[in-house]
């Protein structure tokens, strides 16, 4: 190698150093974690073992086909299955390794988003040191989950709509893309914060300063092809024509009727699936008679279809049922409390239903989030409506549009917790802005009080 050329690194390396020893330090955090702590591979109960079951058959029977393939998004039992093809079907450290890349990766794109967003150099160091350490970031990539893989889709395609807002580079309208469609095959949610994209774009025109139809066609074509598979896969599984997976109708069932657990009966089958956060706000109910939110089911506790979890049709006839026998004042209070949800109520799965050993720290790192980033990101969140916070409203977008899914289906935690990256950084921005206050009160003063007198 030349020594321009080295001198060429040598200064990139400089010139990005933070954004370096954030992202090595959070994989070393990351690889002791999974390595020798907490291996994703000694879990494989409940969804884990869904993820993991899924990458094996894959393995053994490639040509398998069902309908119960399609229930949840595929891009988790994916990765994990590329993982197992390229290192060994049982290898637990490859598995490890992968996710804690997959955690630091998360915690580089929040850091570099911190970059471009945060003004002060102590603030981005004191976000940093937050996001290294950030206990349900290292505690679900100890999981085979589709949290930490969807947490790297949620921080890339941030960064690169920032960037791309204040640039116009033609790669980051390929990289929002790709991101926000490898986002889609593990949580479809986030199609809703490509289309509030896209509104932004219309509606806040301004931040986006290097603005060109080509950069909408060239952000749109990876997400386009990658949503264009997941269909043609959907409809070899199933014989029907949809996005990504099957389990939309059975969430909003759960969002509508308010229901801890739902039976699907068959001829052939029998299931049953109950969201956490719901069993959970029950539990707490049960337990303090003055709760403020409640669950408030529809029509009971447990509800049953005919037919298969899979199966559209009778899972909105359900829902549409419990909206028809609750009118729509308490369809609004489901809303809110789901949004309540994300936050309170219940802690995140699994550590929720774990030892002590994993479900304290998990306790106690939600408290510390509820008391020092939620006040100051709600704050953040609301100003960044306002049409002069129109870069805030950018990192905000992918939070926003957590909210919104939740009012639709329900809250947890555990859904929240990808985006906690984001909510860091505008919790940030909003203390920035308290410090900034007196001085900002001086100039104000100084400016009225030094401004000439009309003399007449």
């Amino acid at each position: 190698m030349s020594r321009p050329t080295l001198s060429s690194l040598g200064t990139w390396l400089w010139k990005r150093r933070g954004l370096l020893l954030v992202t090595l330090a959070a994989l070393a955090v990351r690889l002791v974690w999974n390595l020798r702590v907490h291996r994703p591979i000694d879990f494989a109960f409940s969804d884990m073992a869904g993820y993991l079951d899924r990458a094996n058959l894959m393995l053994d029977k490639p040509a398998t086909k069902g309908p119960w393939l399609t229930l949840f998004p595929y891009g988790t039992h994916y990765f994990i299955f590329a993982v197992k093809r390229l290192f060994g079907r049982d290898n637990a450290t490859a598995l490890g390794v992968a996710y804690a890349v997959l955690g630091a990766l998360a915690v580089g794109y929040t850091y570099a988003t911190a970059g471009r967003f945060i003004p002060r150099a102590w603030a981005r160091v004191v976000v940093g040191l937050v996001l290294i350490v950030y206990y349900p970031w290292i505690s679900l990539g100890g999981y085979a989950l589709s949290e930490i893989p969807f947490a790297v889709c949620v921080a890339a395609s941030t960064f690169y709509g920032l960037r791309l807002a204040d640039q116009g580079r033609r790669a980051d309208a390929w990289r929002l893309g790709l991101a926000l469609g490898l986002g889609a095959v593990v949580r479809p949610q986030i199609l809703l914060a490509a289309v509030l994209l896209a509104v932004h774009v219309v509606f806040r025109r301004r931040a986006w300063r290097h603005f060109t139809a080509g950069l909408v066609v060239r952000a749109a074509a990876p997400l386009a092809l990658l949503l264009a598979l997941s269909s043609y896969r959907l409809h070899a599984q199933v014989g029907v024509w949809g996005l990504v997976s099957t389990n939309g109708p059975l969430n909003f069932v759960f969002g509508r009727c308010h229901n801890t657990g739902l039976d699907a009966v068959s001829a052939s089958a029998r299931g049953f699936f109950g969201p956490p956060p719901l069993g959970a706000l029950l539990q707490y109910q049960k337990e303090h008679k003055d709760a403020l939110f409640t669950l408030d089911p529809a029509l009971g506790e447990t509800l049953t279809i005919q037919g298969n979890m899979w199966d559209a049709a009778p899972n909105y006839a359900l829902a549409a049922r419990c909206v028809r026998k609750t009118g729509y004042f308490r369809q609004i209070k489901y809303a809110v409390t789901h949004v309540v949800l994300l936050w309170g109520y219940n802690a995140i799965w699994p550590d929720q239903g774990q030892k002590p050993r994993w479900r304290e720290p998990m306790m106690s790192s939600l408290a510390a989030h509820n008391t020092f980033i939620l006040p100051g990101a709600a704050v953040a969140l609301l100003l960044s409506l306002r049409r002069r916070r129109a870069r805030a409203l950018l990192v905000a977008i992918q939070v926003w549009s957590l909210i919104f899914t939740s009012m639709l289906y329900f809250g947890d935690t555990r859904y929240r917790a990808p985006y906690d990256g984001l909510l860091i950084l505008l919790a940030m921005t909003t203390y920035l802005d308290v410090l900034s206050l007196p001085q900002r009160l001086r100039d104000r003063l100084h400016e009225r009080f030094a401004r000439p007198r009309s003399v007449g």
